[in-house]
């Protein structure tokens, strides 16, 4: 946000320092009108990025606490079931030394002891994700890394919202600063059509020469495994050459291909809000499945320790089965609550703040 900030200033800068020049300025540079419209139009371009860049700061920010507080839950998973794998470690290993128990042999301890520091190992796993979590998020708010961060215990939230597609889609074409952006910058590349126009020499700078706009990618693409569209960029050379009517021409000719840009960053920001909508649909529709399987799971596991203390005969791979799905199922149950949440932060972050993701607090809303 700092720097698109200062991009910001500089755009404004260029724009008074053209309303500065004067007479002579205009004979000596017949474009110079042209070129004051393209610098206020690139303060309009500088201002959207700004815009954009806070959206997707905050994104950047929600996700990454969000990161934090899915890592604690998943420590405290893998340190309560450590804890329940350990008690009947002990139990089991005390009845075996006695020789109170002909069921369990020190081989049932040994298994036991597996399991136990099979989730150890994941406990420490997990220790280390919260540590790298918090890292992201201090880097997220720009703090320094001396800075220490303390994020609060809190759960991760479940907001009822309504969500809708086609909201969706309209709220990101509405709003979205890459489109501003674009669109802007198309009007830019079609004053050049002007600008060359009023030029009679045969060497002519262009806007490109004293200004650097342009149109932000929406999303960069690749294909290797994965296919993603990629977004088309403007061009613009810092000086044309040859009479005045291939200039003209040449910057009629890149001016379709800004026309082009603004209508590729259109469908690219319309895939991204579908993108964003699918993601939520997916997560919102798995949390039933895995709240009850999660709920179950800490019954059975419950009830597989109280089945173990009133002495009745339990199987060692009934506990550990037990232990071990009761785990499972509640890791895939904060997994599903984690992806909820960030899938609602990429709503409000595709559409710049037109959707509401319910968690609270003010939240800035740019016209």
């Amino acid at each position: 946000m700092v720097a698109h900030r200062a991009s910001l200033a500089a755009a404004n800068t260029q724009y008074r320092g053209l309303e500065k020049l004067h007479f002579p300025a205009g004979l000596i540079s017949p474009d110079l009108p042209v070129r004051r419209r393209q610098a206020c139009l690139g303060v309009r371009i500088a201002q959207a990025g700004l815009d954009q860049a806070e959206w997707d700061t905050l994104y950047a920010v929600e996700r990454t606490y969000f990161g934090v507080l899915y890592a604690r839950k998943q420590l405290r998973v893998a340190v309560d079931l450590s804890d329940n794998l350990r008690f009947y470690q002990e139990r089991v290993s005390e009845l075996v030394k006695k020789g109170e128990s002909r069921e369990w042999t020190t081989s049932t301890v040994d298994k036991i002891t597996v399991y136990l520091r099979l989730a150890e190992t994941r406990q420490a796993e997990a220790t280390r994700g919260v540590e790298r979590a918090t890292a992201a998020l201090r880097e997220a708010m720009g703090v320094a890394p001396e800075v220490p961060v303390i994020v609060a215990n809190e759960e991760l939230p479940l907001p009822t919202v309504t969500v809708d597609r086609d909201q969706i889609v309209s709220l990101a074409l509405a709003r979205r600063g890459e489109l501003v952006q674009a669109s802007t910058a198309s009007e830019v590349v079609n004053l050049e059509v002007d600008a060359q126009g009023r030029i009679l020499t045969t060497t002519a700078r262009t806007f490109a020469s004293g200004a650097d706009i342009h149109a932000r990618p929406v999303p960069q693409g690749f294909i290797n495994g994965e296919y993603r569209p990629g977004a088309t960029s403007l061009e613009m050379p810092a000086f044309f050459a040859g009479p005045r009517c291939y200039r003209v021409e040449r910057a009629r000719n890149l001016s379709g291909r800004a026309t082009a840009v603004v209508d590729k960053t259109r469908n690219l920001i319309a895939l991204d809000a579908e993108d964003a909508f699918s993601r939520w649909e997916e997560w919102s529709h798995k949390i039933p499945q895995t709240r009850d399987a999660s709920e179950a799971g800490s019954r059975l596991s419950k009830n597989t320790r109280e089945d173990f203390r009133a002495g009745q005969r339990v199987r060692i791979e009934d506990i550990l089965t037990n232990e071990v799905l009761a785990a499972q199922a509640q890791a895939g149950h904060n997994e599903a609550l984690y992806q909820l949440d960030i899938s609602l932060a990429g709503l409000q972050r595709v559409t710049a703040g037109g959707f509401d993701a319910g968690f609270g607090g003010p939240v800035a809303v740019h016209p």
